[in-house]
């Protein structure tokens, strides 16, 4: 039985990622505090399986940092959220999804720095959706507002782990300008731009490329960076 709100946070941030390591929930809900209480948490949560390690991660991997747990959630977690079915827990850590979450942090970052207000946010498989046909599915739905200027932004953005090859990425940009050209105004009175977000320089470089030698007129509905860069640009 939880006895802390604060552990049913957690249990939640996990739920809505899939899978967070040590820094991600470090930055979520330990912010001002030392590290002994999120150790404390944690241990506690794994002991009454609400959560669930897979895995210390690689030296390198993504934003989050190298040497750290991983976290997913565990049988008593699993029920705790209202998921339906056995439970099935992750082998391996999915570095796609820890980028997802890095992305987010950039964002909580500025937001702390009062910079941004974060005004929502959805990840996979929530943002999914059909529109005329087209198959979107965008890792992760942001709506942001500027708090000096008051200017608001909606993205879909795309984490790009630089495998996909570039027949599947002129695939993926035709289907989000299609459904640009056929969204119902009524159902999506604003259309969020579509920031994909590479892994580094060069692949930015190659997206954009992509992105430049399609229709012209589709090209302002698309941006592109990384994720160490990308938060600070997205009100340029």
């Amino acid at each position: 039985m939880l006895t802390l709100d604060r552990d049913r946070q957690i249990i939640l941030s996990v739920d809505r990622f899939g899978q967070l390591a040590t820094a991600h929930i470090a930055q979520l809900h330990f912010a001002d505090l030392t590290p002994k209480p999120m150790q404390r948490a944690l241990t506690r949560l794994v002991e009454r399986k609400y959560l669930a390690r897979i895995e210390r991660r690689m030296v390198g991997g993504t934003g989050a940092g190298s040497g750290q747990y991983v976290y997913q959630l565990g049988s008593a977690g699993w029920k705790l959220v209202g998921r339906v079915g056995k439970y099935w827990p992750f082998r391996t850590v999915n570095y796609h999804t820890l980028a997802i979450a890095d992305s987010y942090m950039e964002l909580l970052a500025l937001e702390r720095e009062k910079r941004i207000e974060i005004l929502g946010f959805t990840t996979e498989p929530d943002t999914w959706l059909d529109i005329a046909g087209a198959d979107l599915r965008p890792d992760m739905f942001i709506e942001v507002r500027q708090v000096f200027e008051k200017k608001s932004l909606s993205l879909w953005v795309e984490i790009d782990m630089g495998t996909e090859r570039q027949k599947a990425l002129k695939d993926k940009l035709a289907r989000y300008w299609h459904a640009y050209q056929h969204a119902d105004a009524d159902k999506l009175p604003v259309f969020p731009l579509v920031l994909f977000l590479a892994p580094d320089l060069k692949r930015a470089r190659e997206i954009r490329w992509l992105i430049d030698n399609g229709p012209k007129e589709g090209q302002p509905l698309f941006l592109v960076s990384t994720v160490s860069e990308y938060a600070g640009l997205i009100f340029s």
